[in-house]
C-alpha cells in the first residue's frame, strides 16, 4: 500500500505534469492536494483492512468469528480452574466458625491469583479444619496454579484461620486464540464434516469446554466402533471432562456406533537449535522470543498431526531478534504422528551460534 508520501508526491507529479507548473505548500491548490492525499490514503486503508477480513487466513477477531460461524464453529471461551481448598485453625474452638461462599482468597507473589468459594464452610466447635470446592475469580491458564500456593484469605473471616490448597487448581484455559480458531476453520475446509465421519465427531468433540486437541480412529474395537482421544488445555483431560464429552457425543451419534472417548498420547518433541543473533540484540531476550514461538507452534498442534522442522523453523525464524538458525538434525527430527497423539512440546535447547 502507498504511503501518505507516495500519494502526495504522485498527485504532484501529475499536476506539474498537466499544468506545467508546481503547487506552493501553502498555495491554496497545495493545501487541497494534502488534504485529498490524506483521504485517498484513508481510504486505501480501509480498503486494505477490508481485504484482510474477507477471508478466513488472515481476518482476525470478531471477524473471524463471523467466518467460524459460515461454518458452524465458534471461539472457545476461557475456563476458570477449579479445585479443593482447606480452611484450618491452629487450635478448635468453642464455637463454629462459618466462612461464607463467595470468600476470596489468592496466591502470593507478584503476579496473585485470587479465588472464591463455593459453598458455604463451616469448622465445627472443637474442629480444626474443613474443605470445600473454590475456583479462580478470572478464566485461563494462570488459575492452573500448584499445590500449596493458595494462602492467603482476602476476605477477612475470622483472625486464627488459615487456608492451603493440597491439590493442583485445574482447568482452567484462556480463550481459543485468533490463529488457533483459525486452524479449525482452516481444517472445516479441508475435513468436511457430514454427519458421520471422522471430520464430523472430532469437531463436535472440540465444541465441548475445555477440549483442545482431539482425535478419532474408526474400527479399533471392531466394527462400529469409534474412539475418540482428547486433550485439555492444561494436558491430560480430567475424568469430568471425559465424561462431558461423552454426553456430548452420545446425543449426536448414529445409531449402533459405540464411542468410547480416551486421553490423547503425548508424544514429547525435542529441538536443539543453534541462531545468530541480529546486531544489537541481547540473547537472552531473542532466547525467550524464540521460546515463546516454539510455545505458540505447539499450541496450534492438533491431534495425528506430524512434526516438521520446517514448520516450526519458519516461526523461529520471525522470532524477533533471529538472524539465522541451525537446527541439530542428529538430536531432532521431522516426528510422524498416530491418529490418538499428539505432539508435545518437550526440551527445547537454545544456543547462540557465534
Amino acid at each position: 500500500m502507498e504511503t501518505y508520501e507516495q500519494i502526495l508526491s504522485r498527485m504532484t507529479e501529475k499536476y506539474e505534469e498537466r499544468t506545467g507548473t508546481s503547487p506552493d505548500s501553502a498555495s491554496d491548490i497545495g493545501v487541497r492536494m494534502k488534504v485529498l492525499a490524506g483521504e485517498v490514503f484513508s481510504l486505501q486503508s480501509e480498503y486494505e483492512f477490508v481485504k484482510r477480513q474477507m477471508f478466513p487466513d488472515t481476518a482476525e477477531g470478531e471477524y473471524l468469528d463471523r467466518h467460524a460461524k459460515q461454518r458452524g464453529l465458534t471461539r472457545r471461551n476461557g475456563t476458570k480452574a477449579a479445585g479443593e481448598v482447606k480452611f484450618y485453625l491452629d487450635i478448635p474452638l468453642d464455637y463454629d466458625v462459618v466462612i461464607p461462599e463467595g470468600t476470596v482468597l489468592s496466591t502470593r507473589g507478584d503476579d496473585p491469583q485470587r479465588f472464591e468459594t463455593l459453598c458455604e464452610a463451616v469448622i465445627s466447635s472443637g474442629q480444626r479444619a474443613v474443605t470445600c470446592m473454590a475456583e479462580a475469580v478470572n478464566a485461563g491458564n494462570n488459575g492452573n496454579v500448584t499445590a500449596d500456593t493458595i494462602t492467603v484469605i482476602v476476605t477477612p473471616v475470622h483472625t486464627l484461620l488459615s487456608v492451603v490448597n493440597e491439590y493442583m487448581m485445574t482447568d482452567g484455559s484462556d480463550e481459543e486464540t485468533d490463529e488457533q480458531l483459525r486452524r479449525r476453520v482452516l481444517d472445516s475446509f479441508v475435513n468436511i464434516p457430514n454427519g458421520t465421519n471422522k471430520a464430523f465427531y472430532i469437531q463436535s468433540t472440540l465444541e465441548v469446554e475445555g477440549v483442545r486437541a482431539a482425535g478419532a480412529a474408526a474400527g479399533v474395537r471392531g466394527a462400529g466402533t469409534l474412539d475418540i482421544y482428547i486433550m485439555s488445555d492444561t494436558g491430560d483431560p480430567s475424568e469430568e471432562l471425559i465424561n462431558n464429552v461423552k454426553r456430548h457425543l452420545e446425543e449426536l451419534r448414529e445409531i449402533n456406533v459405540d464411542i468410547e472417548v480416551g486421553t490423547l498420547v503425548k508424544v514429547p518433541i525435542n529441538i536443539y537449535v543453534s541462531v545468530t543473533v541480529k546486531s544489537g540484540y541481547d540473547f537472552a531476550q531473542v532466547q525467550e522470543n524464540i521460546q515463546s514461538a516454539i510455545g505458540e507452534y505447539f499450541s496450534l498442534m492438533g491431534a495425528g498431526e506430524d512434526f516438521y522442522l520446517s514448520e516450526v523453523g519458519e516461526y523461529i525464524q520471525h522470532a524477533e531478534g533471529v538472524e539465522n538458525y541451525t537446527f541439530s538434525t542428529i538430536r531432532c527430527s521431522d516426528t510422524q504422528i498416530d491418529d490418538d497423539c499428539i505432539a508435545w512440546q518437550g526440551t527445547i535447547s537454545v544456543t547462540e551460534r557465534v
